[in-house]
């Protein structure tokens, strides 16, 4: 790769993490703070807490007492901002242009260290996040992956909604979050996170000034995902639409497995692109779903792989069978050459343009740093890559692909026969 970025991680005293990413060709710098919890640190009793924490930290600090003091600071200099929770960490960031770096950097510490979580901001927010999770719901195509993550981690945390359910949501106190504040929100756990056109020493001893202040302490630790699937699993929801929605595959590879790249260059040969095979048969050769695509997810002690699509509802059956087919052929026949070759330089080529973009450059060593515990570089991601073989990809799909590991996920407007129906092409 022609985009040769060096990164530097500077551990503190207290154990805050600050990896600095300089970025001459651009004039932006993407400033993220990743703290290491998520929906599968929560108790089920309060599923859901992080993401309402999130929401929280955007509705007034100390110095700037409203949700619009915070906007109107960060509007005035087109700076871009926005926060996410998942599974395994929550991430907030400011985009500002370069000249705009310690405006930027003094909000994001600001929200982090000093949120007030006023009674009726929480009030409020709880409100918003309900009403979040009525829209993912009525949004088959996004609830269809809470349901097939509850089939492929039925007995743990990792299984649960990021959201939360809409009881425990509601029941969530100032107590609550403050406490959890307390636990998860420590310096230990916090990652900092800064790319593009910087001065590496001075980002550093910025850093180091606007968090100060943060605490420290031991935060609590996942229960990890044990055993393995050996009988396949299905989950119809009902619903009355127009088209079926589903999700198919098993559990994967964590970030730190010496297979997931393998198993990267699968996803990318199955469904990475529009020539994939997926595309190819399910939407160019059968014409059974618009969308079709494969994902592979990755985390800290667990992974997973899957296809989704949305299919006509007259021709589900066909569909979830020609995925299937598709599953089988990598199982069972070796990948050609130039296909492996074609999936790595797209591979490279999506890189590539990611690497344009001081966020996205902040986002992968972020996401790397928490769950692995190190920053894999592109150059070595891509050298990892480059290196998979026929033999590998097939040993992957072998492992991971395997019929009795199969779940589906579906949502549709499907009753009891058509349950049996879905099992009976997963052998159950």
């Amino acid at each position: 790769m022609k985009n040769k970025l060096t990164y530097r991680k500077t551990t503190l005293e207290n154990g805050l993490r600050i990896i600095t990413i300089p970025m001459r060709n651009t004039s932006t710098v993407a400033s993220m703070v990743f703290v290491k919890t998520g929906s599968r640190y929560e108790q089920k009793k309060e599923n859901g807490i992080s993401h309402v924490l999130e929401h929280m930290f955007f509705e007034g600090t100390k110095k700037r007492p409203s949700s619009m003091s915070v906007n109107r600071e960060l509007d005035r200099v087109g700076a871009v901002k926005n926060a996410y929770t998942s599974n395994d960490h929550t991430a907030y960031y400011v985009k500002t242009d370069a000249k705009h770096f310690d405006l930027g950097l003094d909000v994001l510490s600001d929200m982090y260290l000093h949120s007030l979580f006023r009674p009726a901001s929480i009030e409020k927010e709880r409100r918003v996040v309900v009403e979040e999770i009525r829209m993912y719901k009525d949004t088959p195509q996004r609830q269809v992956w809470d349901n097939f993550s509850q089939l492929l981690y039925p007995d743990n945390s990792l299984g649960r909604s990021v959201l939360g359910p809409e009881s425990t949501v509601l029941s969530l106190t100032r107590a609550n979050l403050l406490s959890y504040l307390k636990e998860f929100y420590v310096a230990q756990n916090t990652t900092v996170v800064i790319a593009g056109n910087i001065d590496e020493h001075a980002a550093i001893a910025k850093v180091k000034r606007y968090f100060k202040t943060i605490r420290t302490g031991k935060p609590s630790v996942f229960s990890p995902v044990g055993g393995r699937q050996e009988k396949p699993r299905v989950h119809v929801e009902y619903k009355k639409i127009d088209q079926a929605h589903l999700v198919l595959g098993a559990q994967g590879y964590a970030i730190g497995d010496k297979r997931r790249h393998a198993l990267e260059v699968l996803e990318a040969i199955l469904g990475g692109y529009f020539s994939s095979r997926l595309m190819t048969s399910v939407r160019d050769t059968l014409g059974l779903a618009y969308y079709v695509g494969a994902d592979a997810d990755h985390h800290e002690d667990t992974g997973s792989f899957s296809a989704y699509a949305g299919i006509n509802l007259a021709k589900v059956e066909l569909g979830i069978t020609a995925i299937l087919k598709e599953f089988e052929k990598v199982r069972t026949r070796v990948v050609p050459k130039k296909e492996i070759d074609d999936a790595k330089t797209h591979i490279e080529g999506a890189l590539s343009l990611q690497l344009e973009l001081s966020n996205s450059v902040a986002l992968g060593a972020g996401w790397s740093e928490v769950l692995s515990g190190r920053i894999e570089t592109p150059k070595e991601y891509m050298r990892k890559i480059k290196a998979v073989t026929a033999a590998d990809i097939r040993a992957v799909a072998n492992d991971v692909l395997r019929p009795q590991s199969m779940n589906l996920a579906i949502i549709g407007p499907f009753k009891e026969k058509d349950i049996k129906r879905f099992q009976a092409l997963l052998h159950i």
